[in-house]
């Protein structure tokens, strides 16, 4: 229904996902709907967009990208007009016909009167030939005429394409985009605003995506039922690169600068401890999922500084108590045959990774197994060839992963390749999605862990259904189901304080206990951690099952702990 002016004015742009690539020719807002487009996980879309004064029409599709990036929007931008002589309010009016507005929501978000719409929407059926509403819905939809953004904010409750990728667009980089209180209906109130650390750039990224995109189910369903006492949530997204500290403290401050009313992440700050120092003096609440040992024990040292940060899932040395359980187990059973009773450890070369430690190598003495070595594996490009090459002269039983990036899959690869005949643990980094889509028939066999992991049960079954659905691919293990249930103890939080207001909403989080999608949230222990279950808690109501699973046949296998996991379910050999 668009008409070209020029049709000699075509450009087609690539943008990937990541912000920092090149995309220059692009105009940044179109870039960024591309970026949404991406998230949305949609193949194609079309609407109408203006800038400078000008009517383009842009489509939207998905194609396979290079080394760099594994998917790219290709964006074609062509000059236009509006079709049949309708204004530009007209089209405005139009797209929110097409996404199920009233005539006086319409009005409420143009700032005009519903009587003066409702000129409008007759000009629009007898400009466009339509019969009804429905009509002109169809009509819009069908031919592109949808414009973005959309005027007044986004629509939630719609399976709009457009309206998804201004949606996802916004979660990703709100900053570029016009928000105005009068989003989703709640004229009268002001947005509660929960900052987001994103590790959207580098080895990280699989996982920042996940984090934001859980998190974006959770505001949806929020706002969907009416936000937070009548109060609509916004997200506001900061991306980060994981291994820049620098980075990371900017986003904190990026954050603090647009006043935002709590902050949440996943291990960023693992790596970046110094953004905790801004955070402190910031005392607005700080969910994490670290993982960290150390930032328990700050917390629990300083609750006067650190009284704010609540690590939302249990200590890593926890992995050490169920590998050691693990093993014992398997030989006790005669499951596994053991011939050195010696375990290698390949650990991140990280500050923050310090679990093959002297503590584990004590654990496993007491059952009669050595910790050899310790390899520290470093973050950025390792050689995996030279480091199986040290691993089969070793000759060990069980390797202990705790290298906690997807990339330690080339490891996997290798050691397959190789014909390694041993147990491989990984701590955490299998519950990445890329981690299972790149290591592909090597994950046979494998074992794997996480302290914190979304439940196989009704609410994880929907959490997973919901995701499927609005991202075209499934969740991975861990990440989009903790930036979830993060989003809902603030919003649990909030209710319960009848504020925002940072002490008050401190003391909620410290004092409730929330089923989850990953288990049970306890924060009240002076450390404000979620308690893992079973070694810190024996009563599954209070805390986090720390899952060990078998790769058998493609899909993992839940080992322990009981009674949502069965060690009798382990199979020797894998193949």
């Amino acid at each position: 229904m668009t008409s070209p002016d020029s049709l000699s004015r075509v450009l087609e742009h690539r943008v990937p996902l990541a912000e920092t690539a090149d995309a220059s020719d692009c105009a940044p807002e179109l870039a960024g709907f591309a970026r949404g487009f991406l998230v949305a996980g949609r193949s194609y879309a079309r609407f109408l967009w203006r800038s400078q004064s000008r009517w383009f029409a842009i489509s939207l599709r998905r194609e396979p990208g290079d080394d760099t990036h594994g998917v790219v929007a290709v964006v074609t931008q062509s000059n236009a007009k509006l079709p049949r002589g309708i204004t530009e309010r007209e089209a405005e009016v139009l797209t929110l016909i097409a996404l199920g507005l009233t005539n006086a929501e319409i009005a409420g978000r143009l700032g005009t009167r519903p009587r003066t719409v409702s000129t409008q929407v007759e000009r629009l059926l007898q400009k466009l030939s339509q019969g009804s509403r429905a009509g002109l819905a169809a009509m819009a939809v069908d031919a592109g005429l949808i414009v973005l953004p959309i005027p007044g904010g986004t629509v939630n409750n719609t399976s709009i394409v457009q309206a998804e990728i201004h949606q996802a667009a916004k979660s990703l980089a709100p900053q570029s985009l016009q928000v105005t209180n009068d989003e989703i209906g709640y004229t009268d109130h002001k947005p509660i605003r929960i900052g987001a650390i994103a590790p959207l750039i580098g080895p990280g990224a699989s996982d920042g995506l996940e984090l934001v995109r859980g998190a974006s189910i959770a505001i949806r369903d929020l706002n969907a039922r009416g936000g937070v006492d009548g109060r609509p949530v916004q997200h506001v997204v900061q991306k980060v690169d994981i291994l820049d500290e620098a980075s990371v403290t900017t986003a904190v401050e990026k954050l603090i600068e647009e006043g935002v009313d709590a902050i949440h992440t996943n291990y960023v700050t693992a790596e970046s401890p110094s953004a905790l120092e801004v955070i402190a003096d910031y005392g607005k609440p700080f969910l994490h999922t670290a993982t960290l040992k150390a930032h328990v024990e700050l917390v629990r040292r300083r609750p006067d500084r650190f009284g704010m940060i609540f690590q939302t899932c249990p200590h890593e040395h926890f992995y050490q108590d169920a590998f050691v359980d693990l093993i014992g187990s398997l030989e006790e059973k005669k499951l596994f045959p053991s011939r050195t009773r010696t375990v290698l450890a390949l650990e991140a070369d990280s500050p923050s990774s310090d679990v093959a430690n002297h503590e584990l190598a004590q654990r496993l003495k007491k059952i009669g197994w050595t910790l050899g070595q310790t390899l520290r594996i470093p973050i950025a490009d390792p050689d995996w060839s030279a480091i199986v090459e040290t691993v089969i002269a070793a000759t060990p039983d069980a390797l202990f992963i705790s290298h906690f990036l997807p990339e330690v899959s080339e490891l996997q690869r290798e050691l397959s390749r190789r014909g390694f005949q041993g147990l491989t643990f990984f701590v955490y980094a299998a519950s990445i999605r890329s981690f299972q889509e790149n290591i592909g028939a090597a994950a046979e066999g494998i074992l794997w862990a996480t302290v914190t992991g979304r439940y196989d049960d009704p609410m994880g079954e929907r959490f997973q259904r919901e995701f499927t659905l609005r991202y075209g691919e499934a969740p991975g293990a861990s990440q989009a189901s903790a930036a979830y249930d993060q989003v809902m103890l603030l919003a649990n939080a909030w209710t319960s304080a009848g504020s925002t207001q940072a002490d008050r909403t401190i003391h909620e989080l410290r004092s409730g206990i929330t089923r989850g999608l990953n288990g049970v949230y306890y924060l009240g222990d002076p450390g404000q951690a979620a308690l893992c279950y079973p070694y810190e808690t024996e009563d599954s109501s209070l805390g986090q099952a720390l899952f060990v699973y078998q790769v058998q046949n493609g899909q993992p296998v839940a080992l322990a702990p009981a009674p949502k996991g069965d060690l009798r379910r382990f199979h020797w050999p894998p193949h």
